[in-house]
């Protein structure tokens, strides 16, 4: 009866504490997700990364830019980078144009709130939906 009487004070204590609830930041902050959508395009691609959030938010990404995806071309490195005002309304976009409508190309994110928490991590690429046969 007394370890069952420990176990019940002990699940109380926890969640009292918050340490059962929803997954916080250091600054006891609710975190938030994001979802990632892409668009491909002739002329560009669009990333966007949305928010599980109808409220703004202030975040800060890191990404690198690849084209030509097969060679891994690295063509910019963004680091952090401040989106402020970000919501499921507005979310971060990153455009990246193409020269060729056949580029390849590919985004690795890593967003962050300010309290520095890792909320997102991807890895995109996007390449041309038909192959193309290349002459002899």
């Amino acid at each position: 009866m007394r370890l069952i009487l420990a176990c019940l004070f002990i699940a109380a204590v926890l969640l009292s504490a918050g340490c059962t609830g929803e997954e916080q930041s250091s600054m006891g902050q609710a975190v938030t997700e994001f979802r990632s959508e892409t668009s491909g395009y002739d002329d560009r691609v669009e990333f966007r990364f949305v928010p599980d959030s109808d409220d703004p938010g202030t975040y800060s990404a890191t990404c690198t830019i690849e084209r030509d995806v097969s060679w891994g071309t690295t063509i910019e490195t963004r680091e952090n980078v401040r989106y402020e005002g970000i919501s499921r309304a507005n979310p971060i976009e990153i455009v990246i144009p193409r020269e060729d409508p056949l580029d390849r190309v590919a985004l690795e994110i890593e967003i962050r709130n300010t309290a520095g928490d890792i909320l997102h991590q991807s890895r995109t690429s996007v390449a041309p939906a038909t192959p193309v046969p290349t002459p002899p």
